[in-house]
């Protein structure tokens, strides 16, 4: 093909660059569905405290994995904000949550399985502690 590309190709994003552009569309309503989840009563309050401590711990200047080292340093804070925002919604259920969501269901389902994913990469030993604390 060459070096120089058709106007038509250059305008089309790449496939990381969209996917990274929808996911930054999705942050708005994923903030307001963990800010309302955070607010409910009818949510445990150590789901809402763990969540308050995750998004404490993500704004720190403190981490685990240090923040100078691309994407690496970031993901101990994405991880442990996904891993809140799961224990969220599973002491939620489908009902709270749904009624919080301003998305599509659909959208809802493929966040629900990211979520899912993301919670699975934190380590056995992290879940496992979080587990024993919010269900005693």
């Amino acid at each position: 093909m060459g070096v120089f590309r058709s106007s038509a190709a250059a305008s089309q994003p790449t496939k990381p660059y969209r996917a990274a552009e929808e996911a930054l569309a999705l942050l708005p309503n994923l903030v307001k569905l963990g800010w309302r989840l955070t607010k409910d009563p009818r949510i445990p309050i150590k789901a809402r405290l763990f969540a308050g401590v995750a998004v404490a711990y993500a704004m720190s200047p403190f981490d685990v994995l240090p923040g100078w080292i691309p994407l690496v340093g970031q993901l101990d804070d994405i991880l442990l904000l996904i891993l809140a925002l799961q224990y969220l919604m599973d002491a939620a259920g489908d009902v709270v949550v749904r009624e919080y969501w301003e998305g599509s269901s659909d959208v809802l389902e493929v966040i629900e399985g990211l979520i899912d994913w993301g919670s699975n990469m934190v380590p056995w030993t992290v879940r496992k502690a979080v587990r024993r604390y919010l269900h005693t």
